[in-house]
């Protein structure tokens, strides 16, 4: 899917207007106008259509966790916490080299990324995400599905496709209908 499709579907599938779009694309850190809002809910044949950067999606999508799950909590570098157990990997790890050229295989927008963002943005666990595409029409395992959700280095991981997305965002429509 392209961002603009995205942008569609999960701007459909949320109820959210273009002024709610500009509102969390500034909340995720970035400027856009209405004008151009409205743009990115056209189709390609439409006038009016204007192409959604990997920006905007992107922004759209951290301003919606923002605005659905407030902001991250502070992290204590001093005290030890969390950000001080993590180490940058040394000059020659192997791992950190392989997962730097998985990294550069990877879109700037995935479908995995999206769908990691609304799983975040909306509190849901994998297995609600596997209910919503089975009520959206998908055939899909429970096990896929937290395969999508792993790192693009780790062994079970599985690219997710277009369609394990519209059956997603389908089976947000379907329950928002109940």
């Amino acid at each position: 899917m392209d961002n603009n499709e995205f942008n569609r579907r999960i701007r459909y599938a949320l109820r959210l207007d273009d002024a709610d779009a500009v509102r969390l694309i500034e909340l995720g850190g970035q400027w856009v106008s209405p004008e151009h809002v409205a743009g990115f809910r056209c189709k390609e044949e439409e006038p009016e259509y204007v192409a959604c950067p990997d920006e905007a999606l992107l922004a759209l999508l951290d301003g919606l966790i923002l605005d659905r799950r407030g902001p991250p909590p502070e992290r204590n570098t001093t005290t030890g916490g969390p950000a001080a157990a993590e180490k940058a990997p040394a000059a020659g790890d192997k791992a950190a080299a392989k997962v730097t050229d998985k990294a550069d295989k990877e879109p700037a927008v995935s479908n995995n990324l999206v769908l990691k963002q609304l799983r975040i943005a909306l509190a849901l666990r994998s297995d609600d995400i596997y209910t919503l595409m089975v009520a959206g029409g998908g055939k899909v395992g429970k096990t896929e599905v937290g395969a999508f959700f792993r790192s693009p280095d780790a062994r079970n991981y599985r690219r997710c496709g277009d369609q394990a997305v519209r059956w997603f965002l389908n089976g947000l429509v379907a329950q928002r209908g109940q």
